[in-house]
C-alpha cells in the first residue's frame, strides 16, 4: 500500500483554510412565500437522521419529512415553510440540536425547531448544490458540496479545495470516525481523511475499489466501510478489502451503508451499469451475506439511506416508497400519503370540475380536488404509465396522451385508442380539443389523427403536413388546427394545409411548442438547433410575426408556453418561469419560492391560479395582482 501523505506545501496546493470569511451569524431567515402552495411526494428519500428527541427526518425529492415512529405521524416541509428547496439532499443534526439541510442547487438551511435560516454562497458555502453533511466532534458542520468542501463554525465559514479539478472536488460523502478525523469521498480521485491539520488521500492504487464514492459508513473498532459505483472497500487503518458482487454483494452500485448496534455491514445496491435496476439491501456478518426486498416487505429495491438504531432496529430510505423499518422479525413502512405520484412532472390540466390532473414520466396520472388525491396507472385503465401530455374538454372528459397510445377518463370509465383503432401512432406527443368537440392527436412519427368520438382520420405529410413528427397542437377559437414540427408549421382551415417556416418569419422551422392567448395571438416556441440547446419564441398576431430570443428569458431553452386570461403569457425554462404582459418581463425562479427552476408544465386555471410542473413537485401560484 502506498500512502500519499499531504504536508504543509500540500496544503497550500489545496488552498486549505486559506479561503475563510466571516458570515453574517444569522444567515438570512427564510422568507415563508403565501402565493405559492407546494405539492410534492416525499417517499423518495435521499438520507435521513434521528433527532435528539427520538423523530425520525426523512429529506429527499419532496422536502422534509419529520417522522413521530411510534405513532406514525409526520410533519411535512417545503420551501412554503421556510426550507431553502424542495430537492433535498444530506440531514445531519448538530450538537445543539438543530438540524442541517443540504439543498440541491438553493444551499443549506439550518432548523432549530422554530425557525428556519438559510445560508449560500453569499455567505461562504463553496457551492448552492450540497451533497453531504457531517457535524465534527468540536461541533462544527461540514458540507460536502459539488464544488469542494465548506465548514462552519457557528463564526466563520471554510472552504476547502482539493486538488485534481472539478471532479475531486465534486464532494459526495463524509463521516466523521471514532478518531475524530473527517473522511470525504468525491466523484474522482478516491477518499481524502483529514485530522484538523494535515491531508491523507487514498486512491484505486492503495486498494480503494475504483468509481465515485458515494457513501462512507464507520464502525465501532474504527473501520471504514466506503461504497462506490463498482463494489465496497473496507480500510481497518492498515489495509483494504473489496467486496463486489462476485463476493456475494447483491450489486455493485453502493448506494447505502450502515453498522448495526450488533456490528452486522448493511449495504443498499443497484447494478453498476443498468443503475435503475436496484437489489434491495444486504446483511453481511460472519461472512454470509442475506438480501432483502420488495419480496420480504422493503418498500421498494432503491435504497438511499440506513440508519442504524441503537436498540437494533434497522430503518431504510427508499426511493419512492418511503421509510422502511426491520426489526430483525417484520418490516413496517411509513410513507406519505399527501402527493402525487411522481415529483417529475410531464404535463398539467385543469378540468371543467375544477379538479387538476398531472402527469407524471413512468408514474401514470395524479388528480387533485383541492383536498384529496388519487393516482390512476395502468392497472386502472391508463394505455401507459409513461404520459406526455393531457387535454380536457368541456363536456368533463380528460384525454391523455401516452407512449402506447391514447386514454379518455369519463364518468370514472377509462377507454384506450391504440393504432388498433385506426389511430395513427402509439406515442403520442400532443393533445388538443377543436370547438367543435374533436380531438386532435401529435404522433412521433404517423401524422396528427383527428376523432369525432366515432371515426378517426389521419393526415400527414402526404396530405400537406410539414413532417408526421408532431410535437404539438393548438386550436385557435375559429376551428383552426396549428401543428409544430420539426420542419415547419402546418396550418389547418378545414379543408386544406398551410406550411410556414423560418423564410415566413419564424424564428425558426422547427417549432415543440404553441399556445393561443386570450385575444387569439399565437405564441410558439422554436428550437433554434444549436449547441448548447437554444430556444427563441416567436408571436403571430395572424399578420405580422415577432420574435423573442434567450436575452429575455432566464435561460436559453424553453420547455413549455401557456395562456392566462389576462392576456399575459408563461413560459417555463430550465432556469426559472417567465411572465410577459405584452410590455415587459418578469421571472421567478426557487428564490421567489418555485420548487425547482426546470419548469416542465403549466397550466392556468379559470380562476387566474397558475400550476407550475417541476422536476421537483407542483407548485400552485396565486398572484398577488393577476
Amino acid at each position: 500500500m502506498q500512502r500519499r501523505k499531504m504536508g504543509i506545501s500540500s496544503i497550500v496546493l489545496l488552498a486549505i483554510v486559506l479561503i475563510v470569511t466571516q458570515a453574517c451569524r444569522s444567515g438570512t431567515v427564510s422568507p415563508q412565500h403565501p402565493e405559492w402552495t407546494f405539492y410534492t411526494n416525499a417517499n423518495y428519500v435521499f438520507d435521513m437522521a434521528f433527532d435528539k428527541t427520538g423523530h425520525l427526518w426523512a429529506v429527499g425529492e419532496g422536502g422534509t419529512v419529520q417522522w413521530d415512529t411510534r405513532t406514525g405521524s409526520y410533519v411535512k416541509y417545503t420551501p412554503e415553510q421556510g426550507l431553502a428547496g424542495a430537492n433535498v439532499r444530506a440531514v445531519a443534526v448538530a450538537a445543539d440540536g438543530a438540524l442541517w439541510f443540504g439543498t440541491h442547487g438553493n444551499g443549506v438551511s439550518r432548523f432549530d425547531g422554530q425557525s428556519w435560516t438559510t445560508y449560500t454562497m453569499a455567505d461562504g458555502l463553496s457551492s448552492n448544490s450540497v451533497q453531504a453533511i457531517a457535524v465534527a466532534h468540536d461541533g462544527a458542520v461540514w458540507f460536502g458540496t459539488m464544488s469542494g468542501i465548506s465548514c462552519f463554525d457557528g463564526e466563520l465559514w471554510s472552504v476547502y479545495t482539493l486538488p485534481g479539478g472539478e471532479l475531486a472536488n465534486d464532494v459526495q460523502s463524509i463521516a466523521v470516525a471514532p478518531d475524530g478525523a473527517l473522511w470525504f469521498g468525491a466523484f474522482e480521485g478516491g477518499v481524502s481523511r483529514f485530522d484538523g491539520q494535515s491531508w491523507s488521500t487514498y486512491t484505486a492504487d492503495d486498494g480503494l475499489i475504483s468509481g465515485p464514492v458515494g457513501v462512507i459508513a464507520t464502525a465501532a473498532d474504527g473501520s471504514l466501510w466506503f461504497g462506490t459505483r463498482y463494489g465496497l472497500s473496507r480500510f481497518d487503518g492498515a489495509s483494504w478489502t473489496k467486496y463486489t458482487s462476485a463476493d456475494g454483494l447483491a450489486g455493485d452500485y453502493v448506494r447505502s451503508i450502515a453498522v448495526a448496534a450488533d456490528g452486522a455491514l448493511w449495504v443498499g445496491t443497484c447494478d453498476k451499469t443498468e443503475y435503475w435496476r436496484c437489489n434491495g439491501v444486504s446483511r453481511f456478518a460472519d461472512e454470509m451475506w442475506t438480501t432483502y426486498t420488495t419480496n420480504d416487505g422493503l418498500a421498494t429495491n432503491r435504497v438511499n439511506s440506513i440508519v442504524a438504531a441503537p436498540e437494533g432496529v434497522l430503518w431504510f430510505g427508499t426511493y419512492g416508497g418511503g421509510v422502511s423499518r426491520f426489526d430483525d422479525q417484520s418490516w413496517a413502512t411509513y410513507a406519505t400519503a399527501d402527493g402525487m405520484a411522481n415529483n417529475l412532472v410531464s404535463a398539467i390540466t385543469v378540468a371543467s370540475d375544477g379538479a387538476t390532473w398531472i402527469a407524471s414520466y413512468d408514474s401514470g396520472v395524479s388528480r387533485f380536488d383541492g383536498e384529496s388525491w388519487r393516482v390512476y396507472t395502468a392497472a386502472d385503465g391508463l394505455a401507459s404509465n409513461w404520459v406526455n401530455t393531457i387535454a380536457a374538454d368541456p363536456n368533463g372528459a380528460l384525454w391523455f396522451g401516452t407512449r402506447y397510445g391514447v386514454s379518455r377518463f369519463n364518468d370514472g370509465a377509462w377507454t384506450t385508442y391504440t393504432t388498433d383503432d385506426s389511430q395513427a401512432g402509439k406515442w403520442i406527443h400532443a393533445v388538443a380539443i377543436a370547438p367543435d368537440g374533436a380531438v386532435w392527436f401529435g404522433t412521433n412519427d404517423n401524422g396528427v389523427s383527428r376523432f369525432d368520438g366515432k371515426s378517426w382520420i389521419t393526415y400527414t405529410a402526404a396530405d400537406g403536413l410539414a413532417d408526421n413528427s408532431v410535437r404539438a397542437i393548438a386550436v385557435t377559437p375559429d376551428g383552426t388546427v396549428w401543428c409544430g414540427t420539426q420542419f415547419g408549421l402546418s396550418r389547418f382551415d378545414g379543408e386544406s394545409w398551410a406550411t410556414y417556416t423560418a423564410a415566413d418569419g419564424l424564428a425558426s422551422s422547427s417549432v415543440y411548442a404553441i399556445a393561443v392567448s386570450s385575444q387569439g395571438e399565437l405564441w410558439f416556441v422554436c428550437n433554434m438547433g444549436s449547441r448548447p440547446r437554444e430556444s427563441a419564441i416567436s408571436r403571430f398576431d395572424g399578420k405580422s410575426w415577432s420574435t423573442y430570443t434567450a436575452a429575455d428569458l432566464p435561460n436559453n431553452w424553453v420547455n413549455v408556453v401557456a395562456a392566462h386570461p389576462n392576456d399575459s403569457m408563461w413560459f417555463g425554462t430550465l432556469a426559472g418561469v417567465s411572465r410577459f404582459d405584452g410590455e415587459s418581463w418578469t421571472t421567478l425562479t426557487t428564490e421567489d419560492g418555485l420548487p425547482h427552476n426546470d419548469v416542465q408544465a403549466i397550466a392556468v386555471g379559470p380562476d387566474g391560479t397558475v400550476w407550475f410542473g417541476t422536476r421537483n413537485g407542483l407548485a400552485r401560484y396565486v398572484p398577488a395582482s393577476p
